[in-house]
């Protein structure tokens, strides 16, 4: 009986222990699309092996055309518009130019620079997305030592690039880019990236053991999941695979954070934003159907490129959509601007009272 009381107790502990969390919307939430965001990505995986195009294919472009597509729902906020037509240059301009430079290296066919470069920034956007959001469970859970963050960062970088170019030696063009230097330059990278992700994870160590804070449930969970978070390339042995099976949790990280932020800042407003985008915040039986409605036409083109044998084009707009998100979403999520702290951090940091229906 005592067996019994025992086993009771303990659950009952870890059940308080998970409730109490600093979650930053709630522990089924964090947990499926932040922390174990992978497993909502299975379909997709299943749709690969099971050879089913419309699951695999169209599934991962819906995932994928969403959130690039998301990055446009910030233009559209009434009070970013006077913070974006300050920063004119960099909001409008900017991309622009990234667009007028992809350009005349597509045009000129410089060889191995778009994809080492899309690689590299790549590895850096999902790295730092990993560290922002990590930065917010530390937050939630008081802990306010620069220390801490540094050093969780620098190792949440320095693993990513590790294991990015785990299996560097099957990316094509990255490998041919590093012929044009030395053919062991691969190695090479790739023990000094080692050396370099033990050095900063062993920082890391020494950080959390002298926190004054313990790690909470939340933090330590995403804190695990930020440093793993490059795994598929220890498994797959093909590098695009391997990054195609990374990005697609990333895409459901990105999704869920935009639509908390959304739905915390304009979810009950009544202005704020264009009637449709309060709308979309407020409600999932909108926000779903248009998620679907931006990324499976999408897949519907690119079969229709394949089909015309234009395919090259589809990947080229493909690759250059996805650098204007990352340039994007660097300046629009720079929590170094006061305005960006302003007017998403609260939203971001604010304690949920209950899940809207």
């Amino acid at each position: 009986m005592s067996s019994i009381n025992e086993i009771g107790a303990h659950s009952i502990g870890i059940r308080a222990r998970v409730d109490g969390a600093a979650w930053i919307h709630s522990a089924g939430f964090d947990f499926f699309l932040l922390i174990c965001a992978p497993l909502v990505t299975l379909p997709i995986f299943a749709g690969i092996y099971l050879r089913i195009p419309f699951l695999a294919i169209g599934c991962a472009f819906a995932l994928a055309f969403s959130h690039y597509m998301s990055t446009l729902a910030f233009y559209f906020w009434n009070d970013n518009r006077e913070y974006y037509r300050s920063r004119w240059l960099a909001f409008f301009v900017g991309p622009l130019i990234l667009a007028a430079i992809y350009g005349l290296l597509i045009g000129f066919e410089v060889p191995y620079v778009v994809q080492v470069v899309l690689l590299g920034w790549n590895t850096w956007h999902v790295s730092r997305q990993n560290c922002g959001i990590l930065s917010i469970y530390r937050s939630r859970a008081g802990v306010s030592n620069p220390v801490q963050k540094n050093a969780a960062n620098s190792a949440i970088l320095a693993i990513s690039c590790f294991l990015a170019v785990w299996n560097i030696q099957t990316h094509r063009e990255v490998m041919g880019f590093f012929g044009w230097f030395s053919n062991d330059l691969s190695w090479i990278v790739k023990v000094v990236a080692g050396v370099v992700a033990a050095f900063y994870v062993g920082q890391l160590g020494i950080a959390l053991l002298r926190r004054k804070e313990p790690l909470g449930l939340a933090e330590g969970l995403f804190l695990a999941a930020s440093l793993g978070f490059f795994y598929p390339y220890l498994f797959i042995r093909d590098s695009n695979i391997a990054t195609l099976a990374m990005l697609l949790p990333h895409y459901v990280q990105y999704l869920a954070l935009v639509w908390l932020l959304h739905r915390r800042k304009f979810g009950s407003a009544n202005d704020g934003a264009p009637v449709i985008l309060r709308q979309i915040s407020s409600k999932l039986v909108i926000l779903i159907p248009v998620l679907l409605a931006i990324g499976f036409p999408i897949y519907w083109i690119w079969g229709f490129m394949v089909s015309v044998g234009q395919e090259w084009w589809f990947g080229a707009v493909y690759v250059l959509i996805a650098f204007e998100h990352y340039y994007l979403d660097g300046l629009i999520w720079s929590f170094r601007r006061p305005h960006v702290r302003q007017t998403m951090l609260p939203f971001l940091l604010r304690r949920p009272t209950g899940i809207p229906s």
